[in-house]
């Protein structure tokens, strides 16, 4: 009886259909769907290295990577671990006389699911190290004149700092249904 299906004329045409209506099936195409990310919404993010005031310089690029899932109408925009991408605008290292050093960090952008970057606005990190200068100069007047040669502290953003930042303005973003 197989012998006799196999051998008809109209095997062929039944074997492709059958191809052509399972790959039609299986391999649908779905349009991405278009999500307004709103300006003002808040991004949890934590440092990934260690910055020190000392070994930073103004330009340097320093990475974030994004705590929870940033989500809009139950889809996700922004995913977890994704990486937010910083730049250190302020820092000088410790000196003389006790001055402490200081370190400023102003956070541009992440990526979002569909690839594009969101800017980021609001997300500023300020750190300063210990100031010394009274000990210093007190210690100085009263002890010895060397004292005054004491450094403050390096200021250092340890890794896992948590930082809160928001989207800059309304942001399109495509995501998959």
């Amino acid at each position: 009886m197989f012998i006799k299906i196999y051998q008809s004329r109209y095997v062929k045409h039944i074997a492709y259909l059958l191809t052509v209506s399972v790959l039609c099936t299986s391999f649908t195409i779905r349009k991405p769907l278009d999500v307004i990310l709103p300006s003002g919404t808040s991004v949890a993010m934590e440092t990934i290295n260690a910055i020190n005031s000392k070994e930073a310089t103004v330009g340097q690029i320093v990475e974030f990577k994004i705590k929870g899932d940033i989500k809009v109408a139950n889809k996700v925009v922004i995913a977890a671990g994704s990486i937010a991408k910083g730049q250190i605008v302020r820092t000088q290292h410790a000196k003389a006389i006790g001055k402490e050093g200081y370190i400023e960090v102003q956070i541009k952008s992440v990526t979002a699911v569909d690839g594009q970057e969101v800017y980021l606005a609001n997300s500023n990190l300020y750190k300063e190290g210990d100031n010394k200068q009274t000990l210093s100069i007190v210690l100085g007047v009263l002890v010895c004149v060397l004292f005054l040669f004491l450094k403050g502290k390096e200021a250092t953003i340890d890794p896992g700092y948590q930082v809160m930042a928001s989207v800059a303005t309304n942001t399109t973003v495509k995501v998959s249904e």
